[in-house]
């Protein structure tokens, strides 16, 4: 009987959950401004990691070999890393506590810049020769700065995410991005088999359609404002601490000088 209402009781606590977790994700999903960043975060990366993992076959016509091909994506790799340890550090800053939505804009426009140069270096839809000079140089510089910016806009998504549903856990908002980046990744590599010229159009309008979706987005600071009032709070209650100590050793020394009266 004691373990019949011991396992009851864990099944109910397990239910329980499993139901807090559907309504926190419902609440996330019923967010606009949740929705249209996830989904430009998703977008941004699945698309962007699908079209870099197929860098052999998009510059195959280029005449680059796959394994030119595996060190343009490596140095992508690189410099998303350096980009997103360098802006992270600099918006966890005081100052710029209150700037993911530009951070995360500068971010999206330099990488849509980066992937138009590399657009330009290859051949499109549009046209069938490259405009702009494609060389080794030039394809590992384009590659590299779309890397970049992309790599640096990655973790103020997630920031910001979570900032938006706070007090939700950060996991929670963290795991819906994932999901949807993995869903993009998929979807972009059905499309991608022995269509270059189709890939790199679709990450040029996705580029320009998450640069819009962020535009859209309200963004809120609920998680930090609320640090920042703890951080505050707890300045003068220490300041008080200190006031007060201050003037229980006067009022001693002024005993002590003066001696006490009855």
């Amino acid at each position: 009987a004691a373990e019949l209402l011991v396992s009851n009781s864990t099944s109910t606590e397990h239910n329980h959950d499993w139901r807090k977790i559907l309504v926190d994700i419902w609440k996330c999903l019923t967010t606009p401004a949740f929705l249209l960043l996830s989904l430009a975060g998703g977008l941004l990366n699945g698309t962007f990691g699908a079209w870099t993992s197929l860098y052999d076959i998009i510059l195959q016509p280029e005449n680059y070999t796959e394994a030119q091909a595996g060190w343009f994506g490596f140095g992508s790799s690189i410099a998303g890393i350096i980009g997103g340890l360098v802006l992270s550090t600099i918006a966890d800053t005081r100052r710029f506590q209150h700037a993911l939505k530009t951070f995360i804009l500068i971010s999206l426009i330099g990488c849509l810049c980066g992937i138009v140069w590399f657009e330009l270096c290859v051949h499109s839809l549009f046209y069938d020769k490259h405009i702009l000079s494609s060389t080794a140089l030039t394809i590992g510089l384009s590659t590299a700065l779309a890397g970049l910016f992309s790599g640096a806009a990655t973790p103020l998504i997630y920031e910001a995410l979570a900032e938006i549903m706070f007090p939700l856990p950060e996991s929670l908002s963290a795991s819906i991005l994932v999901q949807w980046i993995n869903i993009v990744s998929l979807v972009f590599l059905f499309v991608a088999p022995n269509r270059d010229k189709l890939v790199n159009f679709l990450v040029l309008v996705v580029g320009v359609g998450c640069i819009i979706m962020v535009v859209l987005t309200r963004f809120t600071y609920r998680r930090r404002d609320e640090d920042e009032r703890q951080r505050v709070e707890k300045e003068q209650n220490q300041a008080a601490k200190e006031i007060n100590t201050n003037h229980l050793v006067n009022d001693t020394i002024n005993e002590q000088s003066y001696g006490t009266f009855d």
